[in-house]
């Protein structure tokens, strides 16, 4: 137990449990002193964040100093002992003595950068202690040494190292930007193929980046990642796919299909020996794709990234073969964490990003959107309706929906008039065997819509000007 002095350090006024976390709750005064004196230093540590604050008070008091001044509002001992008159930890302080004290005792204008740089500095020496502290107890839980490991690389791919370069020069990057053009010119595009052009040209599944592959229930989504998957492993791309939601035999079933033409709803029937000498030349058409489906106890990302690690090993890049470059997780809601729904799927959301820079692959990610886009009545989804979480929307680079029309209008009541029932037919014959592959956020790209065709039930896509018998 650490107590708490008020400044001027008379009697203990609050108790806090430390243990062996590093942390000075003192140049967390004195900042918060700082700031609460001159409003205008906030813009000279711009990088601190509430959350790098070891008290929890402080925290609170940072947190509304910053909102105050993002507002255009003034942040004084006076106007923050209004906005926290409620909260237990100050009113235990002293309030808004407390606050004047902050002010009263604040240091020097030159002296802040040193001290927020402190907070952070600590506040990572903290995250460290509490990464490692995590590992061991997983450990002494009979976990696995391996996902112990993937946890803490996960951890140390999102920081920054001392002493790195934390700029480049824009020849630099001028020159790695050309590098890529010439080799994109030569026919040696670093991107992975989908499988389609009309959607290649638009979005570029480039490694590093990960892309938010959504939609309802049934619009697709696992054909389409099913149908990359397939396209990336034919072009020379090694696909990890991590599905959360269905057994290894049903998506080879589905992928399968897709070489066979026999519908994957066929596999659960009893077969002929025509359908079945299909299916069985197709299997052995696909045996040398480099696909490995991970079985479904691989639900959390550090066994995804322990699994993934090991296909990077078993499959080195050479001449023929790109290596490793496309992980695919099905989907985002089923990984699982710590926490709450909410902060397990923002967390995941958020460690995405580092996974595909950690692992150089590109990630796909399936998610559902919510529910009630079923119940209104322009079906097509958007950004919004992301279920569970705004960093859904905000981390990936990319967010594609799929949309199926025909999928609502077959189930839907027939017009009774014969001029509108005419309609109605013209209408869905025009959608039939049609998806719309929505591009609502792309950071390399252009927004827009590209309509494919497909059969779900063999899983193939193709491009509109092609037919389905096409052959790549």
């Amino acid at each position: 137990m650490r107590e708490i002095r008020s400044l001027n350090n008379s009697q203990p006024v609050a108790r806090i449990e430390v243990g062996e976390l590093p942390h000075s709750v003192e140049a967390e005064q004195q900042l918060l002193g700082g700031l609460l004196i001159d409003n205008e230093l906030a813009a000279k540590v711009g990088f601190l964040k509430a959350e790098h604050f070891f008290d929890p008070v402080h925290m609170n008091i940072f947190g509304t100093i910053i909102e105050r001044i993002d507002g255009g509002r003034l942040a004084s001992p006076v106007t923050l002992k209004q906005d926290l008159e409620s909260d237990p930890g100050l009113n235990e302080l002293g309030g808004g003595r407390y606050l004047a004290r902050l002010a009263g005792a604040s240091v020097s204008a030159f002296a802040l950068l040193d001290y927020a740089m402190m907070i952070v500095e600590l506040s990572r020496r903290r995250k460290v202690i509490e990464v490692c502290r995590t590992a061991i107890e997983d450990i002494k839980m009979d976990g696995s040494a391996d996902n112990a490991v993937s946890s803490m690389e996960m951890f140390v791919s999102g920081q920054e190292p001392a002493g790195q370069p934390r700029t480049t020069s824009l020849l630099g990057a001028h020159t790695e930007a050309i590098r890529e053009v010439l080799e994109i010119r030569d026919g040696n595009s670093p991107a992975i193929p989908s499988g389609l052009k009309s959607l290649d040209e638009v979005l570029s599944l480039r490694r590093g980046r990960y892309t938010m592959l959504a939609g309802a229930t049934s619009m697709g989504k696992t054909a389409v990642a099913q149908w990359i998957t397939y396209s990336a492993a034919r072009a020379g791309f090694g696909v990890a796919f991590a599905s959360l939601e269905m057994p290894e035999r049903d998506l080879a079933a589905r992928l399968n299909s897709i070489d066979s033409r026999v519908p994957y709803k066929a596999f659960e029937r009893p077969m002929s020996e025509n359908v079945l000498r299909k299916v069985v030349e197709a299997a052995k058409g696909q045996e040398a794709l480099p696909i490995e489906i991970f079985k479904t106890n691989i639900n959390d990302l550090p066994s995804i990234i322990t699994e993934a690690k090991k296909l990077k090993q078993k499959w080195p890049a050479n001449e023929k073969f790109r290596g490793l470059g496309l992980l695919v997780i099905d989907y985002i809601q089923l990984v699982k964490g710590e926490g709450r729904d909410f902060e397990v799927l923002s967390t995941v959301a958020n460690n995405l990003k580092q996974l595909a820079k950690l692992l150089d692959v590109h990630v796909i990610a399936l998610a559902q959107v919510d529910r009630k886009v079923v119940e209104r009545e322009n079906k097509r989804p958007g950004l919004s309706d992301l279920r569970g979480s705004g960093d859904l929307e905000m981390a990936p680079d990319n967010v594609v929906f799929c949309h199926r029309e025909e999928y609502y209008m077959e189930r839907m009541p027939r017009p009774k008039k014969t001029d509108e029932l005419v309609d109605f037919e013209a209408d869905l014959a025009a959608c039939k065997g049609k998806m719309e592959l929505i591009v609502a956020k792309v950071r390399m790209g252009e927004l827009g819509t590209v309509e494919v065709g497909c059969d779900m039930g063999t899983n193939r896509l193709w491009d509109i000007e092609k037919t389905q018998d096409f052959e790549f």
